[in-house]
């Protein structure tokens, strides 16, 4: 049973007596907030609810070939702020911190909507969550399969489209079953999505190898001119505004940049720098857990797992925080190597 059962049954009863639910995850939505996005949703519709799916931008190339590809809507103020405060319930994926929805947060905020969290991120607050109803859980794998736990519990309806969003889900947050939080429960799990005719090879080369040449380009570029320290443990490097235009690369995902990055044989701990438009960065962390990088992160006002986390840094004091957060990553490094 889950440790959520009670909350679950909370969630059910508002759910139940709710007509019309927004379904939004973080900014730059990853295979996680995507897929716990996306079986939402589904289940939500085969409730026989209004419910709305909406994210801050397209979705990731890599993503295209899921179902909820025809399913959800980009946020446009003009003509979801009035969905949003019509709902009766919204949901957020993935996130523990409502700041972090991005364009959409103003109009969450607004809302008189019961507002509920499902997330797998450690969170760290006096209360049990940041809104109304709070589905938390750090030791679950990814928050796809709180929500999936969420369906088995209520015994909701399941099709392949939800098992193709819980799989996107499940592969993407353990690296195809690669990283730490793999284990026997998730790879049972795993068998059990399949079981609904999904093409697991296909779903790999789409999430995995189906690249432009441009982003090939770019693989080739952070190998260059990436940083080596501690002995090779700690490598670093940053991806630029006006490289990204040189090489007619609009859209990206970090992960394949990342795997590049740790493929080393030393590597113990990654950090990618990504400029964004206002001059300021997007920071991804990676870690085997030694350094733990969502402390680091938190630090910086960012956060996620011991083995991945993310931050921004504002354009006013990027160059001074980014040489910050080197430093204490490196000295975390250094730390793990003399113990």
């Amino acid at each position: 049973m889950s440790v959520l059962a009670e909350r679950f049954d909370v969630l059910r009863d508002v759910l139940e007596d709710a007509e019309r639910v927004v379904v939004t995850g973080h900014a730059r939505a990853d295979g996680d907030a995507v897929g716990a996005v996306a079986a939402l949703r589904r289940y939500c519709e085969l409730e026989g609810k209004d419910v709305v799916a909406l994210l801050n931008e397209p979705l990731s190339p890599r993503y295209t070939f899921m179902t909820f590809e025809r399913k959800y809507e980009i946020y446009d103020p003009a003509r979801h702020d009035e969905v949003v405060a019509a709902a009766d319930v919204i949901i957020m994926c993935d996130l523990a911190a409502p700041e972090r929805l991005g364009r959409i947060a103003p109009a969450f905020d607004a809302s008189p909507a019961k507002k509920i969290c499902i997330d797998h991120h450690p969170w760290a607050g006096t209360a049990d969550g940041p809104v109304d109803i709070n589905l938390i859980d750090a030791d679950a794998t990814a928050t796809g399969r709180i929500v999936w736990d969420y369906i088995q519990h209520v015994e909701g309806r399941v099709d392949r489209e939800i098992a193709e969003s819980v799989f996107v889900s499940l592969c993407t947050d353990t690296g195809w079953f690669r990283y730490p939080n793999t284990d026997a429960s998730v790879l049972k799990l795993a068998a059990e999505l399949a079981q609904h005719h999904l093409d697991l090879p296909a779903m790999h080369r789409a999430i995995y190898q189906c690249h432009s040449a441009g982003v090939l380009r770019l693989l080739g570029h952070v190998t260059r001119s990436m940083n080596e320290e501690c002995d090779g443990r700690f490598v670093w490097t940053t991806v630029r505004r006006e490289f990204l235009r040189d090489l007619e690369v609009e859209h990206f995902d970090v992960d394949p940049i990342l795997d590049v990055l740790r493929a080393g044989g030393k590597v113990r701990a990654v950090a990618l720098f990504t400029e964004l438009d206002d001059g300021g960065f997007a920071v991804s962390l990676r870690s085997y857990g030694d350094p733990d990088v969502n402390g680091i992160a938190r630090l910086f006002g960012g956060g996620g797992h011991t083995y991945a986390a993310g931050l921004t840094l504002g354009p006013e004091h990027a160059q001074t925080q980014m040489a910050e957060l080197i430093d204490t990553v490196r000295r975390g490094v250094r730390a793990m190597a003399h113990v």
